[in-house]
């Protein structure tokens, strides 16, 4: 195997994340998404590497107000991106629980999701929410949180074909005052003061040539877009990847041709990566394998898992993790993919290895380098991924 790449060292990581953090909110099509493009374009032109940006076109969701408001109390949360608007003003029912046996005209209280239910944050939620819209619900306002109990937000997984229903999430530290206007009665009224216009993200892609044309190339992909400023969700990923790039770049030559992308829209139902294979033609069945690099590697308190489309790659990745000398992560049954950018390459039953995980602070505001990041554990699963890598490129 090739040595390890210089820029998996723990410093060169650390610098990475920070800086990528430094580029502020990282949602889609925002300044924060679009600092990061020009970033990763520098830092592989730095390397030798010819990458550029391809625009896609996404629905952004624009908010001018997201609150319940009730008697003697307001709270402002984040409405569900793929959920419905109200009128300028909002919509006022009286207020309820979740279990309310009588919802018609009323603002809902998703009480079950403070126990933890989640069903109010699942990747499909069309079914769950639209029943309470087919019994005339108003509005559902669902309380969210991590650790400290700030808000978390859900991805928008029906961001192209959104659901009715206003759904507006709420910091859970707020339970309490929306407990209390429960008990109080009255009127509440929700108001997500909204729009989806049409925008445009970018993804970074770059290609490194090999030499046997009649090879079938290899994929490097990594997510660069979420929620807030995604230090350990997206940061791990993000500086693996471009310590692979500039350690590819600096070989000699490679059998197999390796396209690289790092893919914007991940929290809109993965629209960068969607746009990417389209364009492809018969790559993303083609590719002798796609490498995912996704969310939360190495974060602190955090858990990885790791997925493949088949036996012999699950083989590889689990034999480059061993040698890294990592422990305590989860093996997927062969066919699953974590739910991360690989489920797009599954369902077009292309051959994938995943690496994707959670932690403490996911779809926060508090997920920060200082609060979640771990450098040293993630130059350990950097050298996993450069051993799968090498290992798949002869």
């Amino acid at each position: 195997m090739s040595p390890v790449p210089s820029g998996l060292d723990p410093a060169r990581i650390e610098a990475r994340i920070r800086a990528y953090e430094g580029f502020g909110t990282h949602r889609t099509g925002w300044p924060g998404d679009d600092r990061a493009t020009d970033w990763l374009l520098k830092e592989l032109r730095a390397a030798g590497v010819s990458a550029e940006s391809e625009r896609f076109a996404f629905p952004r969701v624009e908010v001018q107000r997201a609150r319940v408001t009730w008697s003697d109390g307001s709270i402002d949360g984040e409405p569900m991106y793929d959920g419905g608007f109200t009128r300028i003003g909002g919509v006022t029912g009286d207020i309820g629980e979740d279990n309310d046996p009588e919802p018609f005209g009323k603002v809902l209280i998703a009480t079950s999701a403070i126990r933890s239910d989640d069903r109010w944050s699942a990747r499909d939620v069309r079914a769950h929410y639209t029943g309470f819209q087919q019994q005339g619900v108003l509005g559902i306002v669902v309380p969210t949180g991590g650790p400290d109990s700030n808000l978390l937000l859900r991805n928008a997984e029906h961001i192209r074909q959104p659901f009715g229903l206003p759904v507006l999430q709420v910091a859970k530290k707020d339970a309490r005052r929306l407990t209390s206007a429960l008990l109080m009665g009255g009127e509440a009224t929700i108001e997500i003061d909204g729009d989806r216009l049409n925008s445009r993200a970018t993804n970074v892609v770059a290609t490194l040539p090999g030499t046997d044309a009649t090879a079938a190339p290899l994929v490097v992909m990594t997510p660069k877009s979420g929620w807030f400023t995604c230090a350990a969700e997206r940061g791990g990923g993000l500086a693996i990847w471009l310590a692979l790039a500039e350690a590819l770049a600096a070989l000699p030559e490679q059998r197999r041709t390796v396209h690289l992308l790092a893919s914007s829209g991940h929290e809109l139902h993965q629209a960068g990566i969607e746009e990417f294979t389209k364009k492809r033609g018969a790559l993303p069945k083609g590719a002798h394998a796609w490498l995912d690099l996704g969310s939360s590697i190495g974060a602190k308190d955090g858990t990885t898992r790791v997925a493949a489309s088949d036996d012999e790659l699950l083989g590889v990745a689990t034999s480059a993790v061993a040698a890294a000398g990592i422990e305590g992560y989860e093996a997927l049954p062969v066919g699953e993919h974590g739910g991360s950018e690989a489920r797009t390459i599954a369902l077009y039953k292309g051959r994938y290895v995943t690496f994707s995980g959670s932690h403490p602070y996911l779809h926060s505001a508090q997920d920060a380098f200082d609060r979640t990041c771990d450098p040293a554990t993630i130059a350990s699963w950097g050298a996993a991924m450069w051993a799968v890598l090498t290992g798949l490129m002869g």
